[in-house]
């Protein structure tokens, strides 16, 4: 039986360029390990998630990280609206000016919500995005790919 690549969407919002500073090297390292992979930004129209194996969920921590994180209203909506979200592995993440606060568990506790398993969460550091650009990818080989 041929080798089939197992199919991943990363989702973010992309409030301040925040998340897409992240998201090029996070694909490339995904479809370095035979993951194929599909981004959609956040907003409008959400995109049929059935055909992936897990999902990407980023989010941007837009304060300085002191205050409690809400989960944008994007992000959110579109987690709302992820038909089979819940039928999913998914790893989140959050990129941050100052202090990574309480994003990515905000954003863990609403896909748990949902009923989704969590398999992965980092908050990346936007001054130096490839500081532990790993986690994401090495989690999803391990957690999604098995």
């Amino acid at each position: 039986m041929p080798f089939k690549p197992i199919r991943l969407l990363i989702a973010y919002d992309d409030a301040s360029g925040l998340c897409g500073a992240v998201v090029p090297r996070m694909k490339q390292m995904l479809e370095e390990r035979a993951f194929r992979v599909d981004t959609h930004v956040i907003g409008g129209e959400v995109p049929d998630i059935e055909p992936y194996s897990g999902v990407i969920v980023g989010a941007p921590v837009l304060r300085a990280g002191i205050r409690p994180a809400e989960v944008p209203a994007s992000v959110s909506a579109f987690l709302d609206a992820a038909e089979g979200l819940d039928e999913k592995k998914v790893a989140v993440f959050s990129v941050f000016r100052a202090l990574p606060g309480t994003m990515t568990e905000a954003l863990k506790q609403k896909v748990g919500a949902i009923g989704a398993e969590v398999v992965a969460e980092y908050a990346y550091w936007h001054a130096r995005p490839q500081a532990g650009d790993l986690v994401i990818p090495a989690e999803c080989m391990v957690r999604i790919r098995t």
